[in-house]
């Protein structure tokens, strides 16, 4: 009998298998984050999926929200080289914990506002800060920056003196706290949870956080004045990074897909947090309370309380760390000649 027929049908079924399998190559990157799906970092993240897709469609990033892979937020970073997960939204105050230099980013004063921030891609400064973390296990893929405002059940917080005896706290970590106590705040340590309740029943002065945060807990409802727009105390970075040994793993054709979603979902960011400064401010404004801008003076002499305060122990941590502040300064002057 001929064996013909019988090895069309084993080569029918093969052919169904590998079809249900997908591409060999086809591989999965998972994305955790503790947002909610509402706020603009979710909603890039969704950007930077769909891009990449585009670009490589046996590559693929699948998005985990609201710490739904019940990682603890500050412990991601551990997740992230261990494996556990490829990639991660992660407040660089949790990386800076880990490794001090990293702290770079979350200084106040610098960048001056969000936009200015921007001019530091493809910079010297981004250079340096991309080696320190590849040589850490992981990279930082997308350069997302946000500013934020200050609310006051008080009085107007604008500069450093007018804010002297209150309680307050920022959203921004230790070198924020420490800029505003050094300036005679008292610092209220609480967690996020607890920021809203403890400014409503009069036990928290003043709160900086970002655009979105000061609308989406309805700061509007109790706070008499909120300071926002102009020049931003409170700039902070918080990227998608992805592990070191999951780049390496990609195709050079995989990479600059990811490098061109980034991209994309860079300038999505970027659009959004001027929309989210138009929206406080509107918020703000229709619920009566008192809104201003942080004049350029306003913001000089808080750039002197960092300057002797955050700024120079961050310098003290180490050769490498005086380098990188001097690196981000140097991009700064010179991000004129990159226009």
């Amino acid at each position: 009998m001929s064996t013909r027929p019988f090895l069309c049908v084993i080569c029918a079924a093969l052919m169904v298998l590998l079809m249900a399998a997908g591409p060999a190559d086809a591989r999965e990157l998972r994305l955790s984050h503790q947002l909610p799906e509402s706020v603009a970092r979710h909603r890039a993240a969704r950007v930077l999926a769909a891009e990449v897709k585009k670009r490589a469609p046996d590559l693929s990033i699948k998005i985990f929200p609201n710490s739904s892979l019940k990682i603890p937020p500050p412990e991601q970073y551990e997740a992230m080289l261990e494996g556990k997960i490829e990639m991660t939204i992660l407040p660089m105050g949790y990386a800076s914990a880990k490794v001090a230099e990293l702290s770079v980013v979350t200084l106040p004063g610098v960048p001056l506002n969000a936009e200015a921030a921007s001019l530091l891609k493809g910079s010297e400064f981004e250079e340096k800060l991309q080696h320190l973390c590849e040589e850490k296990g992981f990279r930082i893929l997308t350069w997302w920056w946000f500013d934020g405002g200050m609310a006051s059940r008080a009085h107007a917080v604008t500069g450093p003196d007018t804010i002297k005896g209150l309680t307050a706290r920022s959203g921004g970590g230790n070198d924020f706290n420490n800029m505003l106590s050094a300036a005679g705040a008292k610092i209220a340590s609480m967690p996020l949870t607890e920021v809203r309740p403890s400014m409503e029943a009069g036990k928290l002065d003043v709160a900086q956080n970002s655009f979105e945060l000061l609308v989406s807990l309805k700061f509007h409802e109790f706070a008499k004045f909120v300071t926002v727009g102009g020049y931003s105390t409170l700039t902070v970075f918080m990227p998608v990074l992805i592990s070191k040994s999951a780049w390496d793993g990609l195709s050079d054709g995989e990479r600059q897909a990811l490098e061109d979603a980034a991209a994309a979902s860079n300038i999505f960011l970027e659009a959004s947090q001027r929309e989210a400064q138009e929206q406080a401010i509107e918020v703000f404004t229709k619920a009566g309370v008192k809104v201003q801008e942080l004049s350029f003076e306003e913001y000089s002499a808080w750039l002197q309380v960092a300057k002797d305060g955050p700024w120079k122990s961050y310098r003290a941590l180490s050769p490498r760390a005086a380098d990188l502040f001097d690196s981000l300064l140097r991009s700064f002057i010179n991000s004129g000649t990159r226009q």
